[in-house]
């Protein structure tokens, strides 16, 4: 989890434009026993990238399509990281013959995912106070 609030904290910033409350709102659940309750959950499949023997970043994909978390540690970005773990996740779900990924990408990472072949599939909504969430989606095709 400590990936995950870093990344949220520093790597956001753009998004949550240093608003306490949407921050702290955005953080709520980013807990351990969160993060254990999820991966314990098998609907859920995560992965984890690491660089020197430490974990720097971490995805989380629903069974349902939905990817739920990819963050990277800052400093680690433009590594690749995030790219291996988007492609583990794809993997997993064309194995459950999903038709397609989805997610809800902040306003940072929205060139991330529009480089891996992500188009918008929806209005812009407002998450955690004055943070802004856009809806994307990627078809998935048998290799």
């Amino acid at each position: 989890m400590e990936v995950v609030r870093q990344s949220i904290t520093v790597l956001c910033e753009v998004d949550h434009q240093n608003d306490r409350a949407t921050l702290d709102r955005w953080l709520a659940n980013k807990r351990p026993e969160s993060f254990e309750s999820w991966i314990a959950n098998p609907e859920n499949f995560c992965v984890v990238a690491e660089s020197e023997g430490i974990v720097r970043g971490v995805g989380l994909l629903h069974g349902s399509g939905e990817i739920r978390l990819l963050y990277i540690s800052p400093g680690y970005q433009h590594r690749g990281l995030g790219r291996r773990i988007h492609s583990a996740l794809e993997i997993h779900a064309l194995s459950l013959d999903l038709p397609k990924l989805r997610l809800e990408s902040t306003r940072r990472a929205r060139p991330f995912y529009e480089a891996l072949g992500y188009i918008p599939a929806g209005a812009e909504k407002a998450h955690f106070g004055v943070l802004r969430v856009y809806p994307y989606e990627k078809p998935l095709s048998p290799k």
